[in-house]
C-alpha cells in the first residue's frame, strides 16, 4: 500500500475510535433502572453529594408508566468510582448539558436533590445560553434557592476527622457507613468534591428560567428552610410550586413512595397547562 494511502486508512480508523470512545464515554452518563422507550416524558435525576444513579431506583417504580427515569451517574460516583470526580461546576454543567442533549429525548424534566438541584438549575441554564430545547420543567428537592449560601462554615476543605463529624451533624442523625475506614477510605474524595461544588458556588443572578420550578423539601430537614425552598420562586417567570414532604434532608431514602406521589402530581399539573 502506498503511503499515503495508508496515512489516510490509519488516520481513518482513528477518527472511529475516537468517535466509539466518545461515545462509550457518554453513555457511562446515565442508567435507565425501568427503559421505556416510548416514554411521553423523561424525568433525569442527578443526585445529591456522594450519592449514585441508583438511589434513584425505587423512585423510578413508583413513577407514572409513561414516565421514563434517566438517572445521571457523575464523575467519580456509584459505576464511575475510578474516575476522578469533578472539583468545578462550570465544566460539570457544560458536559452535562451535551450528553442531555445527544442521549435524552425531549420532553424532560430535570430533578436534582440537594446539591444535584444546584446542577440542575445551572444546566438548564446552559442550555437557556445555548438555545437549545430545554427541560419543560425544573425539580428542586432537598435544597434551598441558589442565590442563598449556607450559613454554616465549609466542610470540603476540613481535615478527615473534622469532616466525618461535619458530615454527622449534616446528616441530622449518626451514619454508621462514616465508621467504617474502607468506606470512607473510597466516599471521602467523592464527598469532599461534591461538597466543594456547593460550598465554591456563587450565582450570577441573570436571567430568570422560562419553565415553570417545583420545589420539594422535608418537614424536619434542619438545613433547608421553608423560606429557603419558596426563594426558588425568584428564578423562574414560569409556574412555581413548594411541597413539604414528611422526613428529614433524605426524605428520598426514606419515603421514595411519597416522593413519587409528589412526582407524579406535579408533572400531571404540568402536563394539564399544555
Amino acid at each position: 500500500m502506498h503511503e499515503p494511502q495508508e496515512r489516510t486508512r490509519q488516520a481513518r480508523e482513528l477518527g472511529r475510535t475516537t468517535r466509539l470512545a466518545g461515545l462509550a464515554n457518554r453513555q457511562k452518563w446515565i442508567q435507565y433502572p425501568r427503559p421505556n422507550p416510548d416514554a411521553s416524558l423523561r424525568l433525569v435525576c442527578l443526585t445529591y453529594s456522594g450519592g449514585r444513579a441508583s438511589v434513584f431506583k425505587r423512585l423510578a417504580a413508583d413513577l407514572p408508566g409513561d414516565v421514563e427515569l434517566c438517572a445521571i451517574e457523575f464523575p467519580g460516583h456509584g459505576r464511575r468510582i475510578r474516575e476522578a470526580p469533578m472539583t468545578r461546576l462550570e465544566p460539570l454543567v457544560e458536559q452535562l448539558t451535551d450528553v442531555i442533549a445527544e442521549q435524552v429525548r425531549w420532553p424532560f424534566v430535570l430533578l436534582g436533590y440537594s446539591v444535584g438541584a444546584l446542577i440542575g438549575f445551572e444546566t438548564a441554564r446552559e442550555f437557556a445560553r445555548r438555545g437549545w430545547p430545554g427541560p419543560k420543567s425544573l425539580f428542586v428537592a432537598a435544597a434551598r434557592a441558589p442565590h442563598l449560601r449556607s450559613t454554616r462554615p465549609p466542610l470540603h476543605e476540613l481535615s478527615r476527622t473534622e469532616l466525618i463529624e461535619g458530615l454527622h451533624r449534616l446528616a441530622g442523625r449518626h451514619n454508621e457507613l462514616l465508621d467504617n475506614e474502607e468506606v470512607v477510605d473510597v466516599m471521602l474524595p467523592v464527598l469532599r468534591a461534591d461538597l466543594g461544588l456547593d460550598e465554591t458556588y456563587a450565582n450570577e443572578m441573570g436571567t430568570s428560567l422560562d419553565c415553570p420550578i417545583a420545589a420539594f423539601g422535608g418537614s424536619e430537614d434542619w438545613t433547608v428552610s421553608r423560606s429557603g425552598l419558596e426563594a426558588w420562586r425568584e428564578h423562574t417567570i414560569g409556574d412555581f410550586s413548594a411541597t413539604t414532604l414528611p422526613g428529614g434532608h433524605f426524605f428520598l431514602d426514606s419515603s421514595p413512595d411519597l416522593f413519587a406521589e409528589a412526582l407524579a402530581a406535579e408533572i400531571k399539573r404540568m402536563d394539564e397547562k399544555d
